[in-house]
């Protein structure tokens, strides 16, 4: 056995699981799961620890951390209080779903860098007096701050030294053009770094009471690695972590079986479903930035599809009698009667109680998510969240208690979800797992009761409803799979539900049984599924048999995540830009502009700076023995009489290391795995 012992930990939205890998001889040794606590990340990731063999923990030497909990905090639109200071920007300029939390002041910059307009700081003062007790996290976004940084650093040294709270420069997360895509990113940014604090703090609470004494890494959106202080201030740049992960820690677990290197990957955890291509043994880089939900960021990750689907999505029919899952993830009912027994009681007053309006689920529960407290909340809220303690109470036991109006409890229950002080419980595909005996981890009585309520309300039968589930699913997520397959070979905007022909095409092949006679639909992908995540063996093979194809589920698919964490390496990614000006030329790095007369000066003296931003960058990241490659490329346009004229140069730089206390035998493998 090695003298390295790697342990990988996912933190996902549903469960925390963690393996420890013996990173010479490449080994499993010792692999656990168990629920990741919300109110208090600490006890999930103690929880899961303890579940592991304790006989290797005095040779970890590396701990490297995945999770979804940005990607999920996005998806279901979970706020904090933040601040977003956008300098230069007009009215239309920013998003119009971010805009209360956006201030406006004069500033910025043009294209070539030149002063826009000068940087109106008594502004930016007053600002930061008004909101300094309130906000807990700022964005700096300034118009063109890639080519001219000034005044989102004189911005952040001012909230530095007059409020200490944390804060983030455009710039620092992003050097592509595209403001409106920048200021996005920068203020979701700010909405994470409380998360990632949270969860930084609990890991090495319980790290500490381990004594465990490894560097602590986590992994990007692109699959590689970053050091814990650092991506405390650029928590953005973990969303789609998790997904990531899965897709180094499938690509590892593929080389172990001799699997194909072509593969559709799909993880299905209990928020989210990720979905990526893998193509000679690598995951593909999106060139537009990560994607998720309705946001659009600039954040550079893995090319792949997210949608909210998961074994914990809500289950719901809508009027028409349409099945839906999601996009809200809950607590699955089998898992709330597994720890609060009384449930069953209201399960059953709810079934037998006539008198209750007739919507689609009733079947619905609120607890509280720790202790937490907020300032603010009107006499409706406070008692609500009152209330909703450990012992979980319906909707309807809410409308008794209350003696308010359903609507009105409705809107402080949103608002109470949204601050994340309470969680929503209700039907989930797990539940139906327990109802058909696939899964049996919990309660399937509450699961069984659950079903049959929406059954009742919505006139199917529990079959019906079953069937309506794996259709729904099935074709969910055909459709993103079939997507973005497509995205490699078309430039067509158009999604396929927005062909009429196409979703009807989808809709008869995902049938389990077609309504036609005469016509058969088949579709038939040539490359195998990967299923990663835990119900991946309960949901994929019904996916890939629809799309003609097969389904492998690894014999680690269920943590395949944590697999990926530790079997990553890190990787810095940095370019520069000189572009012709006046008489010379300018040079248009992160740190700042500068002038030469001559193309081949600028280029050399871009070359070193980019060289020594790089390294540095990549030791802040926690990397040892950094190799760093150098890339050019020059655009140049020709006169109509012939006359070449210089573009620009951009210089594109890429450092890779070993994060410390890997050792020196182990690159090769780091950067095999690397993406």
């Amino acid at each position: 056995m090695s003298s390295n012992i790697g342990l990988g930990i996912d933190v996902g939205g549903t469960n925390t699981d963690a393996v420890l890998i013996d990173l010479g001889e490449r080994k499993i040794l010792s692999f656990a799961k168990a629920p990741t606590t919300k109110d208090d990340l600490a006890k999930g990731i103690d929880d899961v620890l303890k579940r592991l063999d304790r006989i290797y923990f005095p040779k970890i030497s590396l701990v490297s951390l995945s999770t979804t909990l940005a990607t999920n905090s996005i998806v279901e639109g979970v706020r904090h209080r933040v601040c977003g200071i956008l300098i230069g920007y007009g009215p239309d300029e920013c998003p119009s779903e971010l805009k209360e939390e956006v201030v406006l002041i004069p500033g910025g910059h043009t294209v070539q860098g030149e002063e826009k307009e000068p940087l109106d700081l008594d502004r930016v003062k007053a600002v930061l007096h008004k909101t300094k007790d309130e906000i807990e996290a700022y964005a700096v976004c300034g118009y063109f701050s890639v080519r001219n940084p000034d005044h989102e650093l004189r911005v952040k040294r001012l909230i530095q030294e007059k409020i200490g709270k944390p804060v983030v420069c455009g710039h620092e997360i992003s050097l592509q053009l595209d403001a409106f895509k920048r200021a996005t990113t920068a203020i979701l940014n700010a909405h994470l770094i409380p998360i990632i604090h949270q969860l930084m703090d609990s890991v090495k609470r319980v790290f500490g009471q381990q004594r465990i004494a490894a560097p602590l890494m986590i992994v990007k959106g692109d699959g590689s690695l970053m050091s814990e202080s650092v991506i405390q201030d650029r928590p953005i740049e973990t969303i789609l972590s998790g997904p990531a992960a899965s897709v180094i820690g499938a690509k590892y677990l593929l080389e172990r079986s001799g699997e194909t290197q072509n593969a559709v990957i799909v993880d299905i955890g209990g928020t989210t479903t990720d979905i990526t291509l893998l193509r000679g043994g690598l995951p593909r880089l999106n060139p537009k930035g990560a994607r998720v939900g309705n946001w659009q960021t600039n954040v550079i990750a893995i090319d792949m599809r997210t949608i909210a689907l998961g074994g914990d999505s809500q289950i719901t029919l809508d009027d028409g009698g349409d099945l839906r899952v999601g996009p809200k993830r809950v607590i699955p009912l089998s898992y709330l009667g597994y720890c609060h027994a009384k449930i069953h009681e209201e399960l059953i007053g709810i079934y037998e109680d006539r008198s209750l309006p007739p919507w689609r689920n009733n079947a619905e529960f609120w607890i509280r998510i720790g202790r937490r407290t907020e300032n603010g909340l009107d006499p409706l809220a406070e008692q609500i969240l009152s209330e909703v303690t450990d012992k979980p109470l319906s909707l309807f036991q809410l409308f008794r208690t209350t003696g308010r109006s359903p609507g009105e409890v409705q809107r402080r229950l949103s608002y109470l979800e949204s601050r994340n002080l309470i969680q929503k419980s209700g039907l989930t595909p797990t539940d139906i797992l327990h109802v058909t005996g696939i899964f049996q981890a919990w309660d399937k009585e509450a699961a069984e009761r659950g079903a049959l309520i929406l059954c009742d309300r919505s006139k199917i039968g529990l079959s019906a409803l079953i069937q309506k589930l794996e259709e729904t699913m099935d074709r969910s997520m055909g459709l993103q799979i079939l997507e973005l397959i497509l995205s490699d070979s078309t430039d067509s905007k158009r999604r396929l539900d927005e062909c009429k022909f196409c979703s009807f095409f989808l809709d008869q092949s995902f049938r389990r049984e077609t309504l036609l006679e005469h016509i058969q639909f088949k579709l038939n992908l040539r490359d195998k599924i990967i299923g990663i995540g835990a119900p991946a063996h309960a949901f994929l093979p019904s996916v890939a048999g629809k799309l003609g194809t097969q389904a492998v589920i690894p014999f680690y698919a269920g943590v395949a995540n944590a697999v990926g964490a530790i079997t990553s390496a890190i990787v810095i990614k940095e370019e520069l830009l000189i572009k012709p000006f006046e008489k010379g030329f300018r040079l248009y790095p992160s740190s700042g502009m500068a002038f030469y007369n001559d193309l081949g000066e600028a280029t050399e003296e871009g070359k070193k700076r980019l060289r020594e931003i790089t390294l540095q960058k990549a030791k802040e990241a926690g990397a040892e023995e950094v190799e760093v490659f150098l890339d050019e490329k020059e655009s140049w346009a020709t006169t109509p009489g012939g006359d070449s004229i210089f573009i620009e140069k951009v210089i594109i730089a890429q450092g890779m290391g070993n994060p410390k206390m890997y050792s020196d035998s182990l690159s090769p493998t780091l950067r095999k795995n690397n993406v």
